[in-house]
């Protein structure tokens, strides 16, 4: 099958390291370098981008659409990944994606989230132009759990592409007693 790699190093290299891993890795033509380093240094992150043809991309670690501006105004990164759940909510989410497009960066969200968090991303996803594609990675195991406590109308995941609803919100009902299934004994549940 035709299919992207990407590559997450966990932010866990130094910049020299980060720099000679992207560049023994342009042969292999991958989506994405995510987070060679830790995300704090900006500059770092230049000095990588420059040195590679492998795309850069960061961003799950920076919060808020300030937090991404230093990033974008340097061109730190080549894609942007914030996590919408971390990073200040959908709309934020939203604001940063628009401020990525205003410098022609890509929008790629970190989500490793739950199926309403998915839902909840894609929805940010489907309304900003330069939106790429949404990191999920745990749709396979946990989707018999996930149409237990939640009432969708469709397939969740259609071709590879995750199908919204045209319901209010982000079309996506709690089911109540699907959720008790689930529940902890001992601790409390919601009423």
């Amino acid at each position: 099958p035709n299919v992207d790699i990407c590559v997450d190093m966990h932010g866990r290299y130094d910049a020299v390291t980060g720099q000679a891993v992207a560049k023994r890795l342009e042969h292999l033509n991958l989506m994405w370098l995510e987070e060679p380093i830790p995300a704090e240094n900006v500059e770092a992150y230049k000095l990588i981008t420059e040195s590679t043809s492998t795309p850069i991309c960061a961003g799950e670690n920076h919060y808020l659409a300030y937090g991404f501006r230093r990033m974008l105004e340097i061109g730190a990164v080549d894609i942007v990944m914030p996590d919408l759940q971390k990073a200040g909510g959908l709309g934020e989410g939203q604001r940063i994606a628009n401020l990525a497009n205003l410098y022609y960066t890509p929008f790629a969200p970190h989500m490793v989230a739950s199926f309403l968090g998915a839902m909840a991303s894609a929805h940010v996803c489907a309304s900003v132009p330069n939106f790429l594609i949404l990191e999920w990675q745990s749709y396979f195991h946990t989707e018999p759990m996930f149409k237990d406590i939640v009432k969708y109308d469709g397939e969740w995941v259609k071709n590879s592409f995750i199908t919204l609803s045209e319901k209010p919100g982000i079309g996506v009902e709690i089911n109540e007693e699907g959720m008790r299934k689930y529940a902890i004994p001992g601790m409390p549940f919601f009423e």
